[in-house]
């Protein structure tokens, strides 16, 4: 692959080219090759500019991961026509707010399932809807296709690629925009960093409007590997989920802990149905140890394991560590980060803005995203640019991770806004988590902190258990972990922790149930 590319498109442009038989999309009943996905991006090309669009303008995209979509997401990144992809099935009120930050020209779907929901969503927005229909879509011919390239040509690195939207946000959504230079450099350090070839295919286990479905997406196709869309029914069921990843033959596995988990407990993962794994990233919340030991014992003799860590506004993935054996000689806490990704650079800062060896992380370089669209006054809280000789002019965004670095590793500790006080301590709710974690048959835990006055508030606990557990008893192992003020008040035995729509224990809706 050349490295000359300043835009995306034209990274797409060449791959589809040298890739052109090679199977791109893979579903259950049909492949799509790079050429047969190329052509698609062309036509829907020429739809865009036939609605008038070009470059700066903004399209949101319902994706139920059928190829059309992909190919519109694509067709946009040739134009410089930023898109946002969108849950079609998120309550109409939020999706609103969504769009509210992007105000996109078109609103795409892919289902006609959601007709109605889209189409109230598009009315709400005052936005042109459009159902992706190949029969639809315009035939370009020679003169359009040059047309078509001379325009790409003019996207330049800095130009907005895709706006993301922070998983969990309350109130208004923050849409991160990611540019292609971003991009450009995740796929470079993707392709190297996990030997990418075009025999690989990867599982599209994420929703795409689900950070970690980046890393599919730019590291699966645009160095030739295939990409397996999963649908939102195979998720829901264990059993069918690996039966197909195994079938539809998947090396490259990425989703969040708790699908593991989950699917780890449910005794749905087997390395006998998934023979063709030769990598198991996991990143976007924390795997503790004693739950992870169980997986690495599973798949260490064929697959890598990989933790990787990175938040939305620096391009999903920012370090990637490969576990071994020594990491499971301990099994307190979580696994390390590992170093950063090369082409960047941090800062470990205290309270007081002073480095040391644990404190709040801030990345550096040009994986750092642009900002958050249409938002100055947040994009101005967490991202600068520096001035300081040594890093004069980088971009710098401020995690809110709590990080801890020894021998050159990086070791996360918690969120600064998990970061509660409580009895006059201050509290990391991901320590007592990862307590409760070492609890003999406890699945899974999340702490939340419920507000009970101005001046008091209780630890209050869930737990996931396939087993009759006994709260006294769960709460008197704690006790010989964590110091007295740091046992939760409550504790409640759950079959299954409740997750959002991205796969994350949904700790908004533990409140409320608190609220019932």
């Amino acid at each position: 692959m050349t490295t000359h590319h300043y835009n995306v498109g034209l990274l797409f442009s060449e791959v589809a080219s040298s890739f052109a038989d090679q199977v791109a999309l893979r579903y259950a009943g049909r492949d799509f090759s790079f050429s047969e996905v190329s052509g698609l991006v062309e036509r829907l090309a020429g739809l865009l500019l036939a609605m008038g669009l070009s470059r700066g303008d903004v399209i949101a995209i319902g994706h139920e991961k059928r190829v059309l979509s992909y190919a519109l997401m694509l067709a946009a990144l040739r134009l410089g026509i930023p898109y946002a992809n969108i849950d079609v099935a998120s309550p109409l009120t939020r999706s609103a707010r969504i769009l509210d930050v992007s105000s996109p020209s078109v609103l795409f779907f892919d289902d006609p399932a959601y007709a109605v929901a889209m189409t109230e969503l598009a009315s709400t927005q005052g936005c042109r809807l459009a159902f992706l229909d190949e029969q639809q879509l315009p035939v370009v011919d020679a003169a359009d296709l040059v047309v078509q390239m001379d325009l790409a040509r003019k996207v330049d690195g800095s130009c907005i690629a895709y706006i993301m939207y922070t998983s969990g946000s309350t109130g208004v959504p923050k849409g991160v925009a990611v540019t292609h230079q971003n991009v450009l450099h995740f796929i470079a350090w993707g392709q190297s960093r996990f030997g990418i070839t075009a025999r690989d295919n990867f599982a599209n286990l994420s929703p795409m409007y689900f950070d970690n479905s980046v890393f599919d997406f730019y590291v699966g196709l645009f160095c030739g590997a295939a990409l397996t869309p999963i649908s939102r029914e195979l998720l829901s069921d264990p059993y069918a989920l690996t039966a197909y990843v195994g079938r539809l033959k998947c090396t490259i596995w990425f989703s969040v802990p708790s699908l593991l988990i989950y699917l780890m407990t449910m005794k749905a993962l087997t390395s006998e149905s998934l023979l063709d794994l030769r990598t198991i990233v996991f990143g976007g919340e924390g795997y503790p140890k004693v739950e992870l030991q169980k997986l690495y014992r599973l798949f260490s003799g064929q697959a890598e394991l990989v933790n990787v860590y990175g938040p939305t506004e620096c391009t999903c993935i920012c370090s990637a560590y490969t576990l071994t054996d020594r990491d499971f000689e301990d099994l307190h806490g979580l696994p390390t980060l590992g170093m950063l990704n090369p082409n960047f650079d941090y800062r470990l800062l205290d309270r007081d803005g002073r480095d040391a060896v644990t404190g709040e992380l801030f990345l550096i370089g040009p994986n750092v995203a642009a900002g958050y669209f249409n938002d100055s006054e947040r994009t101005s809280a967490v991202f600068s640019t520096l001035s300081e000789p040594a890093r004069f002019g980088k971009r710098m965004y401020r995690t809110g991770d709590l990080v801890h670095e020894e021998a050159g590793q990086l070791y996360f500790m918690g969120r600064k806004d998990n970061q509660i006080k409580h009895m006059g301590y201050r509290i990391e709710l991901e320590e007592i988590e990862h307590a409760l974690m070492k609890v003999p048959l406890v699945d899974q835990a999340a702490v939340v902190y419920q507000r009970v006055s101005s001046a008091y508030g209780k630890l209050v606990a869930f737990v996931a258990s396939h087993e009759v557990l006994d709260e006294s008893t769960v709460l008197g192992n704690v006790g010989d972990l964590l110091p007295a003020y740091m046992i939760p008040n409550k504790l409640f035995v759950m079959r299954n922790l409740p997750k959002n729509p991205n796969g994350k224990v949904d700790r908004l809706h533990l409140l409320g149930l608190l609220d019932d």
